[in-house]
């Protein structure tokens, strides 16, 4: 009976460290194309791509955040996710409007949209105007 509080302990660790359902979506990735458009002129302005898993996972952390509404307010760019040469996922983000910035993607089938951070839309920026490191 003395040893039930660290067994309870040690089965809440292994419950809380089960990964995101998005991280689980995404994680298999090993390179990563970003096509950023003038949704204006409806042309792609700059791609970038990436097989640096650094780069990747802080793009995933980015789009692991809370969900938000489905908002209607176009998107300027999309990323494709990809191993070993197969597209695994895609998404939708939207970064030029403080009150759109957010991820569009499915999710198990579902739409999701998830809420980009300030930090999100400074290295997506930073992308775009061609720094390599934000």
């Amino acid at each position: 009976m003395r040893y039930y509080p660290v067994v309870l302990f040690i089965g809440i660790i292994f419950c809380s460290c089960k990964p995101s359902a998005v991280k689980q979506n995404f994680s298999a990735a090993d390179s990563l194309v970003i096509h950023f458009k003038d949704e204006q002129a409806a042309v792609v302005t700059r791609t970038v791509q990436t097989a640096e898993s650094k780069a990747i996972r802080r793009i995933i952390e980015f789009i692991d955040s809370k969900e938000t509404e489905l908002f209607k307010c176009g998107y300027d760019g999309k990323m494709f996710f990809y191993n070993k040469g197969n597209q695994i996922q895609e998404l939708d983000f939207k970064m030029k409007n403080d009150s759109c910035r957010h991820f569009a993607f499915l999710l198990n089938g579902k739409l999701v949209s998830t809420r980009m951070s300030n930090e999100a839309v400074d290295f997506l920026d930073a992308l775009e105007r061609g720094m390599p490191y934000y």
